[in-house]
């Protein structure tokens, strides 16, 4: 944490603090569930959709096709991605769900409980923040090439987004899926 933001958060608690006035109830944080479901994948997929409806007859991004709409809606898309990864980079600790909240594939045969994914993520923590840092800067790359309107530089960035996300995946989430994983790769 930087000096500058530390003494802003002693400011604003001594000024909130020394107020009297009485502060609003301490919203409930957001499990890592929430903000993967409900943000960063639903972010990825905007990503994805933009980078897809522009595939090129080489792959990657066709600038022919992207309008200023898109590269927008993709710079949009990519900078809430990364703000949702930046939360989950913060998170300390470390929670997967609420309380009787189960995981995608929970109950397949081949799925991971929600004790052991939360078993996982405990043990590693900084590993998880790591992996959330790299989507985030990942995500902002992809911002960054938006913005520009580089079109080379987007489709690999997009392109690989997947193998960023699908690295943390096996890690943590369902790491007992490796081998048919690797088995589909190979055979691909």
């Amino acid at each position: 944490m930087t000096r500058t933001r530390l003494w802003l958060i002693v400011v604003f608690a001594l000024v909130t603090g020394c107020s009297g006035e009485k502060s609003e109830p301490e919203q409930e944080a957001q499990t890592f569930h929430e903000v993967m479901k409900d943000e960063v994948d639903t972010r990825a997929d905007i990503v994805w959709g933009v980078g897809n409806a522009a595939i090129g007859e080489r792959g990657g991004v066709d600038p022919t096709k992207m309008t200023d709409a898109d590269w927008a809606k993709l710079a949009d898309g990519a900078t809430s991605l990364q703000q949702a990864a930046l939360k989950i980079a913060t998170m300390d600790p470390i929670v997967l769900t609420r309380p009787g909240v189960k995981i995608l594939d929970e109950d397949e045969p081949l799925g991971d409980k929600s004790v052991d994914v939360q078993a996982r993520l405990s043990a590693n923590t900084e590993r998880v923040h790591d992996m959330a840092n790299a989507l985030a800067v990942h995500a902002g790359d992809i911002a960054s090439a938006a913005e520009e309107h580089d079109a080379a530089r987007a489709g690999e960035l997009i392109d690989a987004l997947d193998g960023v996300c699908e690295g943390c995946h096996v890690e943590f989430w369902y790491p007992s899926q490796r081998a048919l994983i690797d088995r589909i790769r190979d055979e691909g």
